[in-house]
């Protein structure tokens, strides 16, 4: 049987590295649990936050939020929480229905219509209207 000898010269010193963690913290964090409980990924949510792609990934790194977009991600956890408390606290549930066209949106989603101001005034009425039992 032949062994790498001829190897072990150049291994002597190298021990086995750890790998690596990066620990995400800040703004890191609750972008990916907006994105998570939205059921979304961050490329669709960065339209949400009136963002390029590149831009909430640099904001990522960042530790605070502020102006227009901290004001987007407080009204998209505003819609989570309405949300929830619609489909009792069941998270899949309410990522189905942002996904599903509404007629009462014009046949757009409502992940569609967060896209402004007034779309999301208009999913927190839809939501409001299912929450009592008013439905079209």
């Amino acid at each position: 049987m032949k062994t790498n000898q001829h190897l072990a010269p150049h291994l002597t010193g190298l021990r086995a590295k750890r790998p690596v963690q990066i620990k995400p913290s800040g703004l890191d964090v609750r972008l990916n649990q907006l994105a998570q409980q939205l059921g979304v990924t961050l490329k669709e949510l960065a339209p949400l936050l009136q963002l390029s792609e590149s831009t909430l990934h640099r904001l990522r790194r960042q530790t605070a939020l502020s102006g227009p977009t901290a004001e987007r991600v407080e009204l998209l956890q505003q819609v989570i929480q309405h949300g929830l408390r619609v489909y009792a606290d069941d998270e899949q549930a309410l990522q189905d229905w942002l996904r599903y066209p509404l007629g009462e949106l014009d046949g757009r989603t409502p992940l569609q219509t967060l896209t402004t101001i007034a779309g999301f005034t208009q999913v927190n009425d839809v939501l409001g209207r299912i929450e009592h039992g008013i439905f079209f």
